[in-house]
């Protein structure tokens, strides 16, 4: 008998084209991901649907199983679109990329079914959208996400750039440029993206542009590190670590990501599990107690927040494995 995983391994792909299929989206939003967040913008719980005013003028695409059942969604908007959401102007720093913004596309409300979560069709979605938009004269694409999902889309090709902010709802959420025509960067990190087949000379300068206005956009994340090179960062970060990377942290780190927060900046509302996270400089309260470097914690029980400017790995880890755990 065939099983959930099996169905949804090969979805049928398609636009949004019309206002029913719309309305798919807009309540696949809802069902999946929105109903339970009363703070969110564009969320109807009365209809059962989540929009915002530049929906009206974004592509949106479904995934469907073979009973024709929604199992993935996502939305793409020109980063000039004058309906975008205001938030969005600050989060991804539009300002400072006024140069580029023809050439960008937002990429949002990507969400996968709950069953479904488990499989590649995320990375299958992220590889479509990025062939349709390349193909329409796009050379860029803007995401934001949660700390616990940035190693994810670095592995896939994007990168961090500007800061993260909290958003009106509270939550803090990291901005994530795609550069899609370095392909010999693509190459490297084996991402998905190396098989979209663009021209590296033809469009290299696209590329400088990028990384003349956020030249941030060429460090290298974790997973591109040696193991000992990742080793050694770590250690001139935070030198308390020297004796207690292991083997087997080092690998866990490697496949996290790391993150600079400032000063005042809310890692997480009380009762947000946004992760695993190891400090390497500076403090943060955590409910009613500190975390120093060397601490591995994770969030959840009380608010977190930086009392200065910090950087910390986001990583599958095991909770307080280092100097202390969570006080809270």
């Amino acid at each position: 008998m065939e099983t959930v995983m099996q169905r949804v391994s090969a979805p049928v792909w398609e636009e949004a084209r019309d206002s029913h299929s719309r309305e798919e989206v807009y309540h696949f939003r809802y069902v999946q991901y929105f109903s339970s967040r009363e703070y969110l913008p564009g969320i109807d719980h009365e209809r059962q649907r989540v929009w915002l005013p530049h929906d009206d003028s974004s592509r949106h695409f479904l995934a469907r199983t073979d009973d024709g059942d929604v199992v993935a969604v996502a939305t793409a908007t020109p980063a000039g679109d004058p309906g975008l959401f205001p938030e969005w102007q600050e989060i991804f720093d539009l300002p400072r990329l006024w140069e580029l913004v023809s050439k960008i596309t937002v990429i949002s409300r990507a969400i996968v079914a709950e069953q479904a979560r488990s499989s590649a069709i995320f990375g299958k979605m992220c590889l479509r959208l990025a062939s349709l938009f390349l193909e329409e004269g796009y050379h860029y694409a803007l995401h934001y996400c949660a700390p616990g999902m940035v190693s994810m889309y670095e592995r896939l090709g994007y990168r961090q750039y500007g800061r993260g902010r909290n958003l009106q709802s509270g939550v803090y959420r990291i901005p994530m440029f795609l550069v899609a025509d370095d392909t010999d960067y693509m190459r490297r990190l084996r991402s998905p993206f190396r098989t979209l087949q663009r021209d590296f000379e033809e469009n290299r300068g696209w590329i400088e542009k990028a990384f003349a206005i956020c030249p941030e956009l060429t460090i290298s994340p974790l997973c591109m590190l040696s193991e000992k090179a990742l080793a050694e960062k770590i250690q001139s970060l935070c030198p308390v670590l020297e004796n207690k990377l292991t083997p087997s942290l080092v690998h866990a780190l490697r496949r996290g990501s790391l993150l600079t927060l400032r000063r005042g900046d809310i890692l997480a509302p009380a009762g947000i599990n946004e992760g695993c996270f190891l400090l390497l400089t500076g403090s943060l309260v955590c409910g009613g107690g500190q975390q120093i470097p060397g601490s591995i914690f994770s969030t959840g029980c009380g608010t977190v927040r930086a009392r200065e400017d910090v950087q910390l790995i986001c990583a599958p880890l095991k909770e307080g494995s280092c100097n202390v755990g969570c006080p809270c």
